[in-house]
């Protein structure tokens, strides 16, 4: 977002619900309430705190959110055309993205954008006389719910969070043409400000509400992520348990049910972006979804072998392509034939079941326009019961996590399928992370990972509470586990910056890869160097205000 457009943005709240301003208020301009006539009755505080939902829904703040993982090994943007990757992220895979990419201005926009309408709100809920107290307090708790979640995704995509990360412009107040321009201010004092916004959202929000407004316990998440982010592991600990301990969520039973249009309202959702189809859906299904798909999907993300190898067997032994094919030439007296279905079969049997509920694999089948059945066979051989990829060699995994089956889709770019910003299944994984690198492998640390494990339909083996195991060996299995439960939801990019990117350690020369056809044959080259940690900021702001200097590392025009 320009710094003319965060000037102007003063009480300029959009009319977003389906019934006009102007049914009920004579507004200039008369797409709108005016300016002066803002914030005068309840009806205006239901419309100002609404508007600040809008950007939660902006599709590169949470409704495309699964897009963040082609930034890692485990996805990959396909480049399939302007119209598809609006935001350029595919340049950003392959290292020629600049500071002018479409994909860092958007975000730093549309969630200034959210900034600048939450402080509007804070600074003028307060002297509304129409309001009784309850209902202020409500309002005003959501404003610095979203308030607090928009700079949690500033910092972590523009800045970091340690002492010595550059940080983000902080606003707190309506802005004003004397105070437009300002300077990054450091993490902590962000750090500070969201917890203040945090603590007064845990004692106004409602412990339940709508589907997608906020609640306490997705502030409690929230709080428990800016010390997970910020190693606080004691304090993220404590958040994350007073959710996993009182709140009144549970893992639902049916994994691949979760994140489909069947499993709408389940019991795990804490924050969701809550979507329907008819002008007020998500682009999932298009960017997700195959061209059997009732949508006609493009797949412009896909899943990677890398993901696909991660994915343990049955038993909990790891899976390992390489000695699979070993053993199979043993075995068979030949190589493995990606176009043979009883070999491909091998492949896939007796693995996690979350392979199968995430991805479609080459000779699975899914149930895609009109309810016909298809099949995922390679090389496509056109016809009308074989699944088609987008570009017809089917050469690639397929998602199957958020993509709707038969007819649900009904428009292509509005897929009705809620989007979760805040589950269960992370919250106890992150739990569980927080535990072990505050204490270690304890029971309580086990325990929380173990439920991910046991969930019915997923019933891969849990850790016995007996036995040995150390702190290291401990985050090794919760990261993994972190990508297999997790696959598909945006959520591994943030993973890999807050794990390696201050890890002497850590040979970043492993993000720099091949992106493999599932034969193993090339098709792309992903680049990730030191700079690909951080988006850029967006050189539009640093054109127009010169106290964001200096740029991100590496990102220098």
């Amino acid at each position: 977002m320009t710094m003319r457009k965060i000037k102007l943005l003063i009480l300029a709240i959009c009319g977003i619900c389906t019934v006009s301003c102007n049914d009920f208020l004579d507004t200039k301009p008369q797409d709108g309430i005016g300016s002066d006539n803002m914030w005068k009755t309840p009806e205006h505080a239901e419309l100002g705190v609404t508007a600040i939902y809008h950007a939660v829904r902006q599709k590169n703040v949470y409704t495309l959110y699964g897009m963040n993982d082609c930034f890692t090994p485990i996805a990959f943007c396909m480049n399939t055309g302007g119209s598809f990757d609006e935001f350029r992220s595919y340049t950003f895979c392959c290292g020629t993205a600049t500071s002018s990419t479409k994909l860092f201005s958007d975000k730093w926009e549309s969630l200034y954008v959210g900034i600048a309408r939450a402080n509007d709100a804070i600074a003028h809920l307060p002297g509304m006389e129409t309001l009784t107290e309850t209902q202020r307090n409500g309002y005003l708790a959501e404003a610095h719910f979203l308030r607090a979640l928009f700079y949690f995704n500033l910092l972590d995509f523009y800045s970091g969070f340690d002492a010595d990360d550059a940080g983000i412009p902080l606003y707190l107040e309506p802005i004003d043409y004397e105070n437009a321009y300002l300077p990054r201010a450091k993490p902590g004092a962000v750090k500070a400000a969201m917890l203040d916004d945090l603590n007064f959202a845990i004692q106004y929000l409602p412990a339940k509400a709508s589907k997608g407004r906020a609640n306490k316990w997705a502030a409690y998440v929230l709080k428990g992520k800016v010390y997970l982010f910020g190693k606080e592991w004691k304090k993220a600990g404590d958040n994350f348990g007073q959710v996993i301990l009182n709140g009144p969520y549970k893992l639902h039973n049916d994994y691949y049910d979760l994140f489909q249009l069947s499993g709408e309202n389940n019991e795990e959702s804490i924050f969701v972006v809550s979507n329907l189809a008819d002008n007020y859906g998500s682009f999932t299904d298009l960017l997700y979804s195959t061209r059997s798909g009732n949508c006609a999907g493009t797949n412009t993300s896909i899943p990677t072998p890398t993901l696909a190898d991660t994915y343990a067997y049955k038993d909990g032994t790891p899976f390992n392509m390489d000695e699979f094919k070993v053993a199979f030439k043993a075995k068979n007296g030949r190589e493995l034939d990606w176009k043979k279905k009883e070999d491909v079969e091998q492949v896939f049997a007796n693995r996690d079941p979350r392979l199968e509920a995430s991805i479609i694999r080459p000779y699975a089948t899914f149930v895609g326009s009109g309810g016909k059945t298809y099949e995922f066979r390679y090389p496509y051989d056109k016809k009308q019961d074989c699944l088609r990829t987008n570009n017809e060699l089917n050469n690639h995994y397929c998602w199957r996590k958020f993509v709707n089956v038969g007819n649900e889709t009904t428009i292509r770019r509005h897929s009705p399928t809620d989007w979760p910003i805040m589950r269960l299944g992370d919250v106890l994984l992150m739990f569980s992370e927080a535990r072990n690198e505050d204490v270690g492998a304890v029971d309580s640390v086990r325990w929380a990972y173990n439920q991910i494990r046991t969930r019915p339909t997923v019933n891969m083996p849990a850790i016995s509470l007996a036995e040995s195991m150390d702190k290291d060996g401990m985050r090794q299995l919760i990261r993994n586990e972190r990508v297999v439960e997790l696959a598909g939801e945006g959520y591994h990019y943030s993973d890999i910056r807050r794990w390696y990117r201050k890890d002497p350690g850590f040979d970043i020369s492993t993000l720099s890869h091949d992106v493999n056809e599932f034969t193993g044959k090339k098709m792309e080259t992903r680049k990730f160097t030191k700079r690909e940690f951080l988006f850029a900021i967006p050189q539009s702001e640093l054109d127009m205000n010169p106290y964001l200097k200096p740029q991100n590392m590496g990102w220098e025009n």
